[in-house]
């Protein structure tokens, strides 16, 4: 079973990360755990879902 917190708090390091070279535009950490929640559930909304893969080893 995909871990739903792992999966959005990667995507609110991403948002966090894609703002942190624009101070005008900053979020916060609050704001971007909600935007990714609202994330995962439009797109579970839409029939897709977000899961957590291993890496194939060479």
């Amino acid at each position: 079973m995909t871990d739903e917190h792992q999966i959005s708090a990667i995507i609110a390091t991403a948002l966090l990360d894609s703002f942190g070279d624009h101070p005008e535009l900053k979020v916060e950490s609050e704001e971007a755990k909600i935007i990714a929640k609202r994330i995962l559930g439009a797109l579970g909304d839409a029939g897709l879902q977000a899961t957590v893969t291993v890496p194939a080893r060479p």
